[in-house]
């Protein structure tokens, strides 16, 4: 026979095992809901899934507002031109120097001085001690510069070789097509000029003309000067170049003179 009282006993203990599993279930289940939502709600995301809102923000460029003002090149300082040693003793000496000659294949290598008048240096030296021979010397009127369009040197024809005497190579046209550069130190740098016509002439016609009312005036004087040249030096010279005369005694006829220009060389 079945003992009702076991029997009961059993049933509460297996409807106590049916509430302790349903229970459990439930917690489960709770557990699971609370843990999703918490991963929904939290700010810090999985570093294996990409940020689009950051990547997006990080990629646009930033656009500036105006167009930055460029930065100005500093200007620079120019350097001045330091004089060789020679031309600064020189000038120690007298500060009449104003350059130093060269004429290559010749013996012109000598100092150029610029007196307050163009009859000083006719009987003075570059020191500016008295001497028959004189010294190279610049016109006057080009008051010690050499930035005119027309400067201007004289110098005796010694029978020493001295002073200008060497000018007379450039009747000879082998020499004066070889040798037809003129270096030129000014008180400003070095320069350099190059011959485009050597002739002997009088004093008749007005070579040491200096000053121009227009480049229409100039430009008529330079090409008189080609047209008068001994020798086709093949130098075409304009009015937006400067020229250098050189000029001394020669003596082929009365009150001659042998005269030698060079255009400066850019």
């Amino acid at each position: 026979m079945f003992d009702p009282i076991k029997i009961q006993r059993w049933i509460v203990r297996a409807i106590r095992i049916e509430v302790i599993l349903v229970a459990i279930v439930v917690t489960v289940t709770i557990s699971m809901f609370i843990r999703i939502l918490v991963q929904r709600n939290d700010p810090v995301q999985d570093s294996a899934t990409p940020d689009v809102t950051t990547q997006t923000q990080a990629s646009t460029p930033l656009t500036p507002t105006s167009t930055p003002s460029p930065i100005p090149s500093p200007t620079p300082t120019p350097i001045p031109y330091v004089l060789s040693d020679r031309l600064a003793e020189v000038r120690v000496q007298n500060p009449d120097a104003s350059a130093w000659l060269t004429i290559p294949g010749t013996r012109i290598d000598d100092p150029v001085v610029c007196g307050s008048d163009n009859e000083f240096y006719l009987k003075h030296d570059y020191l500016g001690n008295k001497d028959i021979a004189g010294a190279i010397y610049q016109d006057f009127r080009n008051a010690g510069s050499f930035s005119g369009r027309h400067s201007i040197l004289y110098g005796h024809n010694m029978k020493d070789g001295t002073m200008f005497h060497n000018l007379r190579y450039f009747k000879e046209e082998d020499f004066a097509l070889k040798y037809n550069r003129i270096f030129l130190e000014t008180l400003d740098g070095m320069t350099e000029w190059q011959v485009f016509a050597s002739y002997v002439m009088t004093t008749d016609f007005y070579v040491i003309q200096t000053v121009f009312s227009d480049d229409a005036e100039y430009q008529a004087f330079l090409n008189t000067l080609i047209k008068k040249s001994g020798i086709d030096y093949g130098l075409d010279v304009t009015a937006d170049q400067q020229i250098l005369t050189l000029l001394t005694c020669s003596y082929e006829v009365d009150n001659a003179r042998f005269v030698v220009h060079a255009a400066k060389v850019q």
